[in-house]
């Protein structure tokens, strides 16, 4: 995944929810960058983030392969740090879907170059990441 600046809203403590502000947009992530107090973020501040999320891995392919009907590239917040992604697969070996704010990898394992192009939908259990 890449590297982003993100600003820290608020947070309720480390891995806890907290709210950061990427690329005008909110998000819920699952706070694994206020482990440190020498090197945690403030709120307000804003440092370099990388997202590590939390797939369903009991989604089937079917599912995933008929769930983004509309071609949609984006994430969608369900409850708390949990998300609908939608995306194109852009890449195998491995996989990788654009998901609009971050490329996710590995949401399904093929070597097809048929794929590629296709949209797909899938579930983030925990939308999460890192300071870098």
């Amino acid at each position: 995944m890449a590297i982003m600046q993100a600003k820290l809203i608020s947070t309720e403590g480390a891995y806890l929810p907290a709210i950061l502000e990427i690329e005008g947009e909110r998000y819920c992530v699952m706070d694994e960058f206020t482990v440190d107090p020498r090197s945690m973020p403030k709120v307000g501040e804003t440092f370099d983030f990388e997202f590590s999320n939390m797939l369903d891995e009991d989604e089937s392919w079917e599912f995933i392969f008929q769930s983004n009907p509309d071609k949609k590239i984006c994430i969608e917040k369900i409850e708390g740090w949990k998300y609908s992604a939608y995306g194109k697969i852009v890449e195998i070996n491995p996989v990788r879907v654009d998901c609009g704010v971050f490329i996710e990898e590995n949401v399904i394992h093929t070597h097809d170059e048929k794929v590629i192009g296709e949209f797909v939908g899938f579930t983030i259990t925990r939308l999460g990441g890192y300071a870098i």
